[in-house]
Parts: structure tokens; C-alpha cells; sequence
């Protein structure tokens, strides 16, 4: 007697393997290759959504300074990385303004408002009225928004304005820092003037000298970024010249007759 064997359970088990083999070859692909590029759509809207962030914090600065306005508020969603106040006790930054030989303005400090990204190690700061951008461990930075810097030309007397801006904490606080969903809150105390006398005839030389930190890192070097802007043809066209020294950059602009330096200093209750 032929015995036959029943096949029809083998079957049915090398179905659901193969099955379940191309279930977990699929979710092994997406795992490999799909998961990291949304991990990168994610950072990249993380770093497009603070960028936007910093410009409204520079609205509101712009608020407080040049439109008197004595109280400013903004609620906003920090992700991907930490926003900080870096206040002007522990940064290497300077700005000196020199006009007709002497210093109109020595060693400004301006304090920042700094995001750093925790997985793309991008920089975004909020220092002195600009918003300006790099990459930690790379060279170069860009200016997302410039500063109300300009030269007023009225009948042939060309006058410098620049407008310094000062991020401080109460009590001077070195870091305040935040990561989520919280509240800036700044609030304006003063204002100064400086207003050298003007130079009849052709003008005078006005100096701007950048002072780049030294902590031997340049993760937060913006020379590269103030570069750009002062010497932009369609901006101060500033001239730079060497310093002498390789940790600052000065630049130079003839024929001006008077220059008009504002300072105001903000406060920064939170973050």
C-alpha cells in the first residue's frame, strides 16, 4: 500500500516565513536608511523654526530699543537643542568704535542670545541687534539679519549711525538657559549717546575693530559674519585693513563728518 503525505501544512508554514521575512526586511531597510533621513528632516525644521525664533526675539529687541518700547514678551518652543543667555560677564567678544584718532567706544561686550543644537551642532545667536548663524567646529558664519547700522547722507555731510545693543541678566547671572516651551521676557533700562564732534572739511577715518573670543575653541567666532556685513557694497562698504593682531578684525570708512553711536542696554528677567 503507496502512503501519501499531507504537504498542505508545510505550505502554508513556508508562506508565513516568507512573509514574515519580508515584513522584517522591510522594517530592517526603513530602520538603515529611512529612520536617519527623518531624523534629519526633523533637525533641519528644528533649525528653520529657530532661525524664525531668533528674528522675532530680534523684532522684539528692536521694539525695545528703537521704538521705546518699555516691556516685551514672546512665547515660544525651544527643540533640538538649548537657548541660552550668554551675558556680557563671560564673553570674549568685543566691539571698539574709534573715530578722528581716539576711541568713541572701547571693548563693548554685548552678551548674546545663543541656540545650540544638540545634534547638528549649529549655532544661532542673537548678538548685538544681528542674528547670525554657524557650524561648531567649521569656519564661517552668515548673518540671518543685520543690525540697524548705516550711513545717513544729507546734503553732502555723511553721518555714521550705529546702534550697539546689550543683553544682560538681573544680578548678572551668567548663563539662563531653556529647552521646551517657555517665555522670553526683556525689558529695556537704558540708553546712551555718544556723539563725538563732527570734522569739517572732507571727514574723518570711523574704526571698527572686532574682537573674536579667545577661549582657543572660535566655536563662537562671528568675525566671519560681521566681515561680510561691514564690508558688503550695498551696506557700510567699510574697508578692512590688517590689525596687527590675528584675533581682530578692523575696518575703516573715509570721508565721514560725524558719527552717532546709541547703546542700549536691555534686560533679560527669563528665559
Amino acid at each position: 500500500m503507496q502512503m501519501r503525505l499531507n504537504d498542505g501544512g508545510v505550505s502554508e508554514a513556508v508562506g508565513y516565513i516568507i512573509i514574515f521575512g519580508l515584513v522584517m526586511t522591510g522594517i530592517g531597510l526603513i530602520t538603515l536608511y529611512g529612520y536617519p533621513v527623518l531624523m534629519q528632516q526633523e533637525s533641519s525644521a528644528n533649525i528653520k523654526n529657530m532661525e524664525q525664533t531668533m528674528i522675532v526675539l530680534q523684532n522684539d529687541v528692536k521694539s525695545l530699543t528703537y521704538k521705546l518700547v518699555p516691556y516685551k514678551e514672546t512665547s515660544l518652543r525651544v527643540s533640538g537643542g538649548t537657548l541660552k543667555l550668554v551675558n556680557r560677564s563671560v564673553m570674549d567678544q568685543t566691539f571698539t568704535i574709534a573715530y578722528n584718532g581716539p576711541d568713541v567706544v572701547t571693548g563693548f561686550i554685548p552678551g548674546e542670545l545663543r541656540y545650540l543644537s544638540t545634534k547638528d551642532n549649529v549655532v544661532i545667536t542673537l548678538e548685538n541687534g544681528a542674528v547670525i548663524e554657524r557650524q561648531v567646529g567649521q569656519t564661517g558664519s552668515f548673518m540671518l539679519a543685520q543690525p540697524r547700522w548705516y550711513v545717513d547722507n544729507n546734503a553732502g555731510s555723511r553721518t555714521l549711525m550705529i546702534n550697539l545693543v546689550e543683553l544682560g541678566s538681573q544680578m548678572d547671572q551668567p548663563f539662563l538657559s531653556q529647552t521646551g516651551v517657555g517665555t522670553v521676557r526683556m525689558r529695556h533700562y537704558q540708553t546712551l549717546y555718544w556723539n563725538p564732534p563732527g570734522v569739517a572739511g572732507p571727514g574723518a577715518t570711523a574704526i571698527f575693530r572686532y574682537h573674536r573670543n579667545t577661549d582657543g575653541t572660535n566655536d563662537y567666532d562671528y568675525s566671519q559674519a560681521w566681515r561680510n556685513f561691514l564690508t558688503d557694497t550695498n551696506g557700510l562698504a567699510m574697508t578692512e585693513v590688517i590689525s596687527g593682531d590675528p584675533d581682530i578684525s578692523e575696518f575703516h570708512l573715509d570721508n565721514i563728518n560725524n558719527v552717532v553711536v546709541k547703546k542700549y542696554d536691555l534686560i533679560v528677567e527669563e528665559i
